[in-house]
């Protein structure tokens, strides 16, 4: 081992011990770090909510839509946009109930009585499509999309100047990244980072603390460090996924002397360790990867020596 990989890891070891200090101290909620505009409807100005939001993330994140907003098809028409060829509906889950008179209650249909009063109702759910706004043309329409999105769309208050190592680091990984929405994730199938604008975080330290968070997850590529396996959002796969990006972000943020928010790391980290709680040496298993994955991150470019 030479003296720079020792003192790397010396650092390391100092962070780590100051993660599991405040791992000690308690359980605090985790803060999402950026500012984001809800999913929903562009036209009528409602947001989604239940499982929608996150149905709308995803199918925005594998399509690589920029904006939150979906509208339905018949919309659309009315406004003369016109849906671009080949483009996917999004399935949304609505629910509602349905208020059925006493009278009705021998119908013989699931119903239930609502409680001190003489109606019955139904509690039911269905599944209908919308389409994100990305989907469709407005170049014959009176009507404008982008006026609507600059109604609905939030604005970022962030002008901290960028941080010239951390963009520097960035740079020499060669990554591909896309920019927009209000998801911050690494897509294994297209390997590659999605990412909010800068302007929507707090801060710099929020922006490249979350974006070296997804690089690390970018090195578990199976032309890199090799860490992909099957990962079902939840699963205790998932979660020593989790462990080793938000370990490995704190230790490259350390390295460009960024001050990392350690106490947000904790309680992200905190989150994922409930799922894995039958397995106390998963905080540690996850820090040896992350050292792995922090080193690859700090010492391109990489050469076909170095890789496994």
């Amino acid at each position: 081992m030479t003296s720079q990989n020792y003192l790397k890891t010396d650092k390391y070891d100092l962070i780590t011990q100051k993660l599991i200090t405040l791992l000690s101290q308690g359980k605090k909620p985790w803060v999402k770090p950026w500012s984001a505009t809800p999913y929903g409807n562009l036209i009528t100005g409602n947001d989604y909510r239940g499982i929608n939001p996150l149905i709308c993330c995803i199918d925005t994140t594998l399509n690589e839509w920029e904006h939150p907003f979906f509208i339905g098809f018949k919309q659309a028409q009315e406004k003369g946009w016109k849906i671009r060829k080949g483009s996917k509906a999004t399935y949304l889950r609505w629910g509602g109930t349905v208020v059925i008179e006493e009278e009705d209650k021998q119908t013989g249909k699931k119903q239930q009585r609502a409680y001190n009063t003489g109606k019955w109702f139904n509690v039911f759910n269905k599944w209908f499509n919308v389409f994100n706004v990305d989907c469709f043309d407005d170049t014959n329409a009176d009507d404008k999309i982008a006026s609507y999105l600059k109604q609905r769309q939030v604005t970022g208050t962030n002008t901290e100047p960028r941080l010239k190592a951390a963009e520097a680091l960035i740079e020499a990984q060669q990554a591909q990244v896309s920019f927009g929405g209000n998801c911050a994730c690494y897509i294994p199938s297209l390997d590659k980072i999605r990412m909010p604008h800068y302007q929507n975080f707090s801060g710099a330290i929020a922006y490249y603390a979350t974006y070296l968070h997804e690089f690390i997850h970018w090195t578990g590529h199976r032309s890199r460090l090799n860490r992909e396996k099957t990962k079902q959002f939840g699963s205790c796969s998932y979660a020593f996924e989790e462990l080793i990006a938000e370990i490995g972000a704190s230790f490259v943020c350390g390295q460009l002397h960024i001050e990392s928010q350690l106490e947000n790391h904790a309680s992200y980290i905190s989150n994922w360790l409930e799922v894995l709680q039958q397995d106390k040496q998963a905080f540690f298993r996850a820090a040896q990867q992350a050292i792995k994955a922090a080193n690859w991150l700090l010492t391109p470019p990489h050469s076909e020596a170095t890789q496994p």
